[in-house]
């Protein structure tokens, strides 16, 4: 793939923004929108709802509030980002949406099931089938190749023979502008750029809804990081969630939705639309033990 064939950042219209703050006059507990016709979204489309989501430490006898009852709805189609300082708890919280930690209490539905229901096997082929994680670190596989990397999860689906695994490997691949010539690479001769791109071409590999993403370009130069924003909102356009933590200002400027996290909790929410049925929102007053 050509960089001319990734979105420009530059073309994206800008949309007038909603935002929802904690840091309103109104009541400790009320919920302020800034929006005078609040549009509401069909349950339909719906693909990760959380409902007082909270998770828990225990670190050196004191409790640690990582994650403190947040509450939101995303859609099929929109790229949301996550923003917060270090140790807000952006990551557990997408450690949470991803399935590979457990809430301590609160409510979690991908793509209209409740997770909390699943059986630590059902979990497993749900997570494999409908989510896509792509790690900061790449977590490839070093004694794979490339081409290899991306294969695996098919493989681990199953219901394919090993030609159509090459074939669709090498089309993801080739989607996120990886060449033929480095297929066959291992990670070890690829950049830090060509590994991400790998990684994100692996968590497409069984088409998910959901895809996942912790610092993506944190561990790549700004060129590189630039074109690998540009792909996650491409994939956003083709219909998935894509939900991003990011310190990357790049990211930001073009999500759909910004969420912004403090101390375990959502603080800001630029251009949200709750939809119909979410339950409201309720802030706690800060200040406590945690």
């Amino acid at each position: 793939m050509m960089d001319n064939e990734f979105l420009s950042i530059e073309d994206e219209q800008e949309m007038p923004e909603q935002v929802w703050s904690a840091d309103q006059t109104e009541e400790p507990g009320s919920v302020h929108w800034s929006t005078d016709a609040q549009q509401e979204l069909p349950k339909s489309t719906i693909t990760v709802e959380a409902s007082g989501l909270s998770k828990t430490f225990r670190l050196q006898g004191e409790v640690i509030q990582a994650v403190d009852e947040v509450s939101f709805a995303f859609t099929e189609g929109q790229f949301v980002a996550i923003l917060g300082p270090s140790g807000c708890g952006k990551s557990t919280l997408l450690y949470l949406l991803a399935g590979l930690d457990k809430p301590t209490s609160g409510e979690l539905m991908i793509d209209g099931v409740d997770v909390k229901r699943l059986s630590g096997r059902q979990e497993y082929r749900f997570r494999r089938q409908k989510l896509g994680f792509v790690f900061q670190s790449f977590h490839l596989i070093p004694s794979l190749t490339a081409l290899e990397n991306v294969m695996l999860p098919m493989e681990l689906k199953g219901g394919m023979t090993n030609a159509a695994l090459r074939e669709r490997a090498r089309t993801l691949l080739g989607q996120v502008g990886i060449d033929d010539s480095r297929h066959n690479h291992k990670p070890g001769k690829l950049s830090g750029g060509q590994k991400q791109r790998v990684a994100i071409a692996r968590a497409l590999a069984n088409n998910p809804r959901v895809i996942l993403a912790d610092e993506p370009t944190g561990n790549v130069d700004s060129n590189t990081g630039k074109r690998i924003v540009q792909l996650f909102k491409q994939l956003a356009e083709q219909g998935r969630t894509v939900i991003v933590v990011t310190h990357d200002c790049s990211i930001a400027s073009i999500a759909d939705v910004r969420m912004k996290m403090e101390d375990g909790r959502i603080t800001v929410m630029e251009n949200y639309q709750p939809p119909a049925n979410q339950k409201p929102l309720v802030l706690k007053k800060k200040g406590r033990k945690r």
